[in-house]
């Protein structure tokens, strides 16, 4: 469930060796006169600080990373960071904010529809490794930190459940759903395999996996849940 989605609300930052994100000193916040010459937006700058942040968490972990390695990978100055968060704990909890919104909030008609499109766009997107590489990361760091850990359960782990129990909920009402399995189980069917792709897929794991593999996860979930 933890998949970066492709849609118009995708993640705001991908896995990238050489970052788009310009250079220090070449995404400054200026008064309106200014930026109409040229100048980056307030939106620009703020995508820019919350990629950079995405990136830090990820590549050096929360505890590692600081206001200061934020905005220089992001080219902005400290002031301009600080304008908006005053924490990098505020910061993490603008990313986390961000990655809840990837969540597709489609009704694609039935139950097999709807599965095979949430695999589709987490296993078949071209960003998986780097979503592969958030989660871990995230798994990680909440571990260890009750404030990290608030702040996952109320920006992702929550809505993605309560998008996953709609989605089942809806198969219910359509009768595509095993009366007998209770809803969550349902969810734990969905979202095993995912985590479970994501971890092997970030291990470099030896797994004999089919080319086909959205088709086939969509046959076996629905075998399980479906009537």
């Amino acid at each position: 469930m933890e998949g970066a989605m492709k849609s118009k609300n995708r993640p705001v930052s991908r896995h990238r060796k050489n970052p788009k994100t310009p250079r220090a000193g070449n995404v400054e916040e200026e008064p309106s006169s200014a930026r109409q010459r040229g100048r980056p937006s307030s939106e620009f700058v703020h995508r820019a600080l919350v990629e950079a942040a995405l990136d830090e968490f990820v590549e050096r972990g929360y505890h590692a990373m600081s206001m200061e390695s934020i905005a220089a990978r992001a080219g902005v100055s400290k002031v301009s960071l600080y304008r908006r968060w005053n924490s990098k704990l505020a910061v993490t909890a603008e990313v986390f904010r961000l990655l809840r919104e990837t969540i597709p909030a489609e009704d694609h008609g039935s139950l097999e529809c709807d599965i095979r499109f949430l695999l589709k766009q987490s296993i078949g997107s071209r960003d998986t490794k780097y979503t592969a590489k958030i989660l871990m990361r995230t798994m990680g760091e909440i571990s260890g930190n009750t404030e990290l850990m608030a702040l996952y359960r109320e920006h992702i782990l929550t809505p993605r459940m309560e998008w996953l129990r709609a989605l089942l909920e809806r198969a219910k009402v359509r009768k595509e759903l095993r009366s007998d399995l209770p809803i969550d189980i349902a969810c734990a069917m969905i979202g095993g395999p995912l985590f479970l792709y994501y971890l092997a897929l970030l291990a470099e794991a030896e797994v004999d996996l089919p080319g086909d593999l959205v088709s086939q996860l969509t046959h076996v979930i629905l075998k399980g849940i479906a009537t």
